[in-house]
């Protein structure tokens, strides 16, 4: 079977999972989740700036710090702030030319999952509305009928990726063709997973990814990020 990989953030859509999170929390009384995740990240984003720090250090620190904002909320709370999310923050921003490369997948029966850093309930919507095979992101941490605003380790970023995606093979027992496969993502951080594929895609690609991808002859989709 042929296996066709989709990053999310950046990739399916424009739009920025944390941002979009942070929005909702600003905007329903719960501003000191959003100022507390954004001092979360602030030390290694500005480790990043200076260039002392890597960009996946950066990216883990944005992913591992998203739990946080949901903090104190039960499920019927948090579903209805990963609804918004999804359907009135990041699918006005989907890119129609990456959806519709998904559908062809789709179309040719390859199995299609998505491989995201953001809140795995939000990456399973997600899968619920495209239709796809799996879905793949970061586990918050759930006890006694509440978020707890910690995450189960890891963040679905880098390295993790790549070894989620072994273990969701695994589990559902795929005889996956790797050389036949796809994988699409946009930032230097999703090469991990672009690796494991004989057909990666660099999408609206970031510019490390983009040195990437014409130093290995990928083919790249939409115009370069400056």
């Amino acid at each position: 079977m042929i296996l066709a990989l989709f990053d999310a953030d950046g990739t399916l859509y424009k739009g920025q999972f944390g941002r979009g999170l942070m929005k909702y929390s600003s905007d329903h009384n719960r501003q000191i989740f959003a100022w507390r995740y954004y001092a979360g990240i602030l030390p290694a984003y500005l480790l990043y700036k200076i260039k002392l720090g890597s960009r996946e250090n950066m990216q883990y620190a944005l992913l591992a710090h998203l739990s946080g904002m949901l903090q104190g909320l039960d499920q019927e709370e948090a579903d209805a702030a990963l609804t918004w999310l999804l359907h009135d923050y990041l699918l006005p921003t989907q890119r129609a030319d990456v959806i519709k490369r998904l559908r062809d997948h789709q179309a040719k029966g390859h199995k299609v999952v998505i491989v995201s850093g953001m809140l795995m309930r939000c990456a399973e919507m997600f899968r619920e509305y495209l239709g796809v095979n799996g879905a793949i992101g970061t586990e918050p941490d759930f006890k006694n009928g509440k978020y707890t605003g910690r995450t189960i380790p890891p963040a679905v970023s880098g390295t993790a990726k790549a070894d989620k995606i072994h273990e969701l093979v695994k589990s559902n027992d795929w005889d996956v063709d790797w050389a036949s496969s796809y994988a699409y993502g946009d930032s230097f951080t999703d090469r991990h997973m672009m690796d494991l594929v004989g057909n990666p895609v660099a999408v609206y690609p970031d510019v490390k990814l983009h040195a990437l991808a014409k130093e290995k002859n990928w083919e790249v989709l939409g115009t370069p990020k400056e």
